[in-house]
């Protein structure tokens, strides 16, 4: 049995070097944030259903599970996604910017000029979130999870 450190969450890419490049940006963005931010493991640990994400610009896709032990990113989507997520890359790039405050829970980085042009396309429907009202929490822990801003 393998037992991994409690302060330890690491991110692994399911097909490896075949890993298109939206998997390999969120599993860049998840391992390096979850290394530089250990807080973040607790909230990554709580989410219990997929969440993916599709580049609209690269026509790849990816979906992230979360577990107890690590997170796995796969090529594509997989499984039932909870939150679904249709974007840009420069749209999840803003994403990323975004502030967020216990595990996401209170998000400061709408109320930013960049969150506000980012809640702007996600009204127009440029920016799709799929399941953003029916699983909320996890939604906002996920912008949290891949954000490069220390909150």
């Amino acid at each position: 049995m393998t037992t991994v450190k409690p302060d330890m969450y690491p991110v692994s890419l399911f097909d490896g070097e075949d890993a298109n490049g939206v998997a390999n940006i969120v599993g860049m963005l998840l391992g390096q944030n979850l290394e530089n931010f250990p807080t973040r493991i607790k909230f990554a640990r709580k989410i219990a259903r997929p969440v993916s994400i599709i580049s609209t610009d690269t026509d790849s896709a990816c979906t992230i599970v979360f577990g107890t032990d690590e997170a796995v990113v796969y090529n594509d989507v997989v499984g039932k996604p909870a939150v679904t997520v249709i974007a840009t890359v420069e749209q999840i790039v803003d994403v990323s910017q975004l502030p967020m405050k216990a595990g996401g829970l209170i998000p400061v980085g709408f109320f930013t000029h960049r969150g506000m042009t980012v809640l702007g396309q996600i009204l127009q429907h440029k920016l799709i979130v799929k399941g953003l009202l029916t699983h909320t929490v996890t939604a906002l822990r996920t912008i949290a999870l891949v954000s490069v801003i220390e909150s």
